[in-house]
């Protein structure tokens, strides 16, 4: 059954029982609602009024109504009392004389469409079908009115979905589903209209009833191919017709008048183009020269294409198109290349900062030809910056004004802007690169929160390998997971779309060129899509994605899913960090369902470096990068989108390369091939970060226009990953990444080396199938110490602890030398994750004596009109227990919880023993800001005395 994310069911109807108003272009209103919410709705209708009416969902001939989410219980108006029969009413009255006067405004101004959208989405307006709750009306029915000899009860003709309690739905039954078969308008059926299918089954050509057309007619094609289509839900095939090729009759020349036949139309329209191009005269050879004309045009734009441009699919909303659209408020119709409805055509800079920024928001800057590039680890490009703001309520183009106020020397040059993300890349003299990247946050604090970054070059993640392979290994990762028994279950459904996130396609490729939909080229800002010389991006598609059953090269593991492939190297095959983040913004907002990211930073000799180093490079370094990617993740699982990263071909622990440390990204490390106990491939990253495994060795896939190869790397082993989420999500789609690692993890094998369980592809897809539900939170660990926040997640908290030593254990530094750890479980699935934590603690036998401070630090706003978010802190340590509740703001900023001692008759001090007063909460907030400021200082004279110290 099919969901609407951020909404929730309201009511179910049949469409027997409404006569529907036929909107624009015949078709009826909510056919059109999905095209009419960005382009009249959002646009034209304040935010307190868009919910007014119901988001409509048509499965066959039913159709589900879903509402936005409610907290209280949704009632109909037609049963209400008293005091809430008058509230709601003058409610209902308010929001329909607002919608009204839009729909004049909008007749006035020309825009006849939009007013007639509206006006006839309101033209029928029964209490009987008005939602109320939260202080808003809902039409739960509307663009339909009831047919007058309906006499069943209103209870019948309206199933009502609204939750019975505050926290779940009643689910619609989901099995059987009918089929029926639609005989259209110019045949007749022979053999059954309808047949009942379980959920999951596929239609055979036993199923489909022949098709006996009218004479003057032949059959088509259904609208949409039954044979092997999967069930899940009620699905009507309409047959469809074209006229027979009819030689135009010989009529006899005779001397008496005969009265003959009227002609079709069709043949008369025949016979006029004809005499018009055989004809005498000047008109003949104009119509000829305009014919010429035209072939001219067409075959320049079929050449255009056959150079790289995108050959199928279509723009994100249309009808043969599977990608879909979630509304996302940070992005609108002037989204630049966030833009679902004009992802190509970049937003232009304002006027009022065209002075100091780029001409358009988006575009990626140009390398120079012999760009200055300083190796290391990773490998970066000397001469830019990248900055990160998270101020939520200021714009990044603002910022740029003040950076070139403190900055206004030419040789500090913005390249680069996205007011989305809210960052921007900065063009600098290579030299004072280390001392900007210190110097900016702290000089345009406290107005601005930055975090600054390098420009990183990333490279695929793999290893070449001979393409000779004999032709009985071919397959044998397939095996490996059991991908045939899996099959069996799904090979994926064309509704899911993976997109691959790489430096290049060839996208003509027999096994892939039928799949695309919406390619996009991120330095090119178009659909421009061609191979690179070492072909990656095609062997991951592939192996991904490859079509079944074709008699040639291999299959892909979602060989049914759509294709969506993202070009992140430029010409000369480079690819940077503002590229690939690019290249997958860009497919979160373009709808895709999986993201495949089988690439990585250019590290060099980190398996020389012990694995202690290595971990205080995970702990300690790259923070900035860190928080950005953690950002991206917020972003997909707020549109339910995952993204699959590979772990790297270094043989060194995963999470050195920030992009793999969110807990939400699929992390996926490569097993070997000659290995019965699934041992780790000998190139493989591995360690906590590891979230699953997938062979990575000998993987036979596609490259060139028509050719294959193998190739060995995580870089393979991501792909199979993609194709298995994405076979899971044909299953079900609703299936949060969360849910995903979980199923995939508890249904995987044991592997050696310290990497994840090894995918079984058909246990994990049986799990899906079966509809059993497992429970993958963390129980919070404990020790010595342990302090645990829980709170509502209105808006995102920190949980921030000193040790004795004064060392500071949270998000940013997730693990101290004394032991000190956070557990963290932060806003990543907001708002799903309604009751998030965080937990730090220190082992047994593992925290030092002294004393220990406390704090809560508010970090973000989630919900704009909440501002005061409730919070419990619970404290244990020695046997003790004490727990703190309260209230913070975002004036608050940090809240001194606690302080308690460990040995030496260990105490605990509560700030909180006696109510504070308005006094306390001013001193409280002067010590705060002057022990902020005093560490800036502090943090400064450190860095002073490094640059003294390395330049003495």
């Amino acid at each position: 059954m099919a969901t609407v994310i951020g909404k929730k069911q309201l009511l179910s109807t049949d469409l027997k029982y409404f006569k529907a108003i036929q909107g624009i272009d015949g078709q009826t209103l909510f056919r059109r609602y999905i095209l009419a919410e960005p382009s009249i709705i959002n646009k034209y209708i304040e935010a307190k009024y868009r919910g007014f009416l119901a988001h409509p969902v048509q499965e066959g001939n039913s159709i589900v109504f879903y509402g936005t989410k409610y907290n209280e219980t949704p009632q109909l108006l037609s049963e209400l009392q008293g005091d809430d029969l008058t509230k709601y009413t003058i409610i209902k009255d308010k929001t329909l004389a607002y919608y009204n006067t839009v729909i004049d405004t909008l007749r006035d101004s020309g825009k006849n469409d939009e007013s007639k959208f509206l006006e006839y989405a309101i033209k029928y307006v029964d209490n009987r079908f008005i939602y109320c709750y939260d202080e808003i009306v809902v039409l739960g029915v509307w663009g339909m009115q009831l047919r007058d000899n309906i006499r069943a009860d209103i209870s019948e003709i309206c199933k009502n979905l609204a939750v019975k309690t505050k926290k779940e739905a009643i689910p619609l039954p989901q099995s059987p589903f009918t089929i029926t078969f639609n005989e259209g308008n110019n045949g007749n059926l022979n053999g059954n209209n309808f047949v009942t299918k379980q959920p999951n089954e596929l239609l055979s050509e036993e199923d489909i009833p022949e098709v006996e057309p009218l004479e003057g007619y032949e059959f088509d094609r259904w609208d949409e191919k039954p044979d092997g289509y999967e069930v899940t839900t009620n699905k009507e095939f309409t047959a469809l017709y074209k006229p027979k090729s009819v030689i135009p009759p010989v009529v006899p020349l005779v001397e008496t008048p005969v009265e003959v036949p009227k002609l079709p139309w069709y043949i008369r329209f025949w016979n006029w183009l004809k005499a018009l191009f055989t004809g005498n005269g000047c008109l003949k050879w104009l119509l000829w020269l305009l014919l010429l004309l035209l072939l001219l045009l067409f075959f320049g734009w079929l050449f255009r294409n056959c150079n790289g441009h995108h050959l199928t699919g279509g723009a994100a909303l249309s009808d043969n198109d599977s990608t879909w659209v979630k509304k996302d408020p940070r992005v609108g119709d002037g989204g630049g290349i966030y833009n679902p409805h004009d992802p190509y055509t970049p937003e232009p800079t304002p006027p009022a900062y065209e002075d100091i920024l780029p001409p358009q928001q988006g575009v990626m800057p140009p390398i120079e030809d012999n760009p200055e590039i300083i190796p290391g680890n990773p490998a970066i490009i000397g001469n830019r910056l990248n900055i990160l703001m998270e101020n939520e309520d200021k714009s990044i183009m603002d910022f740029a004004k003040d950076f070139k106020a403190k900055y206004p020397d030419a040789k500090y040059k913005v390249v680069y802007y996205d007011n989305v993300v809210k960052r921007l890349q900065i063009e600098i003299p290579s030299e004072k690169r280390e001392q900007l990247k210190q110097e900016i946050p702290d000089k345009f604090k406290p107005a601005y929160n930055l975090f600054v970054f390098d420009e990183a070059l990333l490279e695929g993640a793999y290893t070449p390998n001979d393409p000779a392979f004999k032709d009985n290994n071919k397959n044998w990762y397939l095996r490996k997971i059991n991908a045939p028994k899996a099959w069996d279950i799904s090979r994926g459904s064309d509704k899911i779309t993976i997109a691959i996130v790489d430096n290049g396609f060839n996208i003509k490729h027999p096994e892939l060129r039928t799949k695309v939909v919406q390619p996009y080229n991120v330095w090119k800002h178009s659909d421009e899509i061609y191979p690179q010389q070492i072909d990656h991006g095609t062997h991951v598609a592939g192996t991904a994605l490859a079509i079944a059953n074709n008699e040639q090269g291999i299959c892909g593991i979602a060989s049914n899913c759509k294709f969506m492939p993202i070009q992140v190297a430029n010409e000369k095959g480079m690819m940077t960090t503002t590229s690939v983040l690019d290249g997958i913004l860009y497919a979160l907002y373009q709808g895709a369902d999986v993201i495949n990211v089988s690439l990585g930073s250019q590290f060099s000799g980190l398996s020389q470096i012990p694995e202690s180093k290595q971990r205080d490079l995970i702990q300690n370094h790259f923070k900035e990068e860190e928080r950005l990617w953690r950002e991206i993740m917020r972003i997909a699982a707020n549109h339910n989108s995952t993204l699959v990263v590979a772990a790297g071909n270094d043989n060194v622990l995963a999470g050195i390369e920030a992009l793999q440390r969110p807990e939400l990204f699929v992390t996926v490390s490569a097993v070997d091939k000659n290995s019965q106990n699934s041992t780790k491939a000998n190139f493989s990253n591995y360690g906590s970060y590891s979230k699953i495994s997938a062979p990575g060795v000998g993987i036979y896939s596609t490259v060139g226009s028509n050719s294959y190869q193998t190739m060995d790397g995580t870089s393979m082993a991501a792909p199979i990953i993609s194709g298995a989420i994405a076979l899971m999500k044909s299953l079900k789609s609703t299936l949060t990444t969360k849910q995903i690692i979980c199923i995939l993890q508890n249904t995987g094998l044991p592997t050696q080396g310290n990497i994840g369980k090894l995918i079984q592809l058909d246990k994990a897809l049986q799990m899906v199938k079966s509809g059993n539900v497992i429970d993958c939170t963390p129980k919070p660990s404990t020790g010595d110490v342990q302090i645990l926040l829980n709170w509502n997640n209105y808006n995102d908290l920190d949980l921030y602890c000193t040790d004795p030593k004064g060392e500071a254990v949270w998000f940013k530094n997730k693990s101290i030398s004394s032991g000190g750890q956070l557990e963290i479980d932060m806003n990543v699935e907001y708002p799903d994750s309604k009751k998030p934590i965080e937990n730090i603690f220190w082992p047994n036998n593992g925290a030092p004596n002294g004393t220990y401070n406390v704090y809560l630090r508010y970090y973000k706003k989630q919900e704009p009109n909440i501002n005061k978010t409730p919070y419990t802190i619970t404290v244990k340590y020695g046997g003790k227990t004490e727990n703190y509740k309260g209230n913070i703001t975002k004036e608050d900023k940090t809240l001194h919880i606690c302080s308690f001692t460990v040995g030496n008759g260990s105490t605990i001090q509560n700030p909180s023993n006696r109510p504070n007063t308005p006094a306390d909460s001013e001193r409280r907030n002067s010590l705060l800001k002057k022990r902020e400021s005093l560490q800036q200082e502090l943090d400064r004279i450190d860095r002073e005395l490094k640059v003294i110290g390395n330049n003495s």
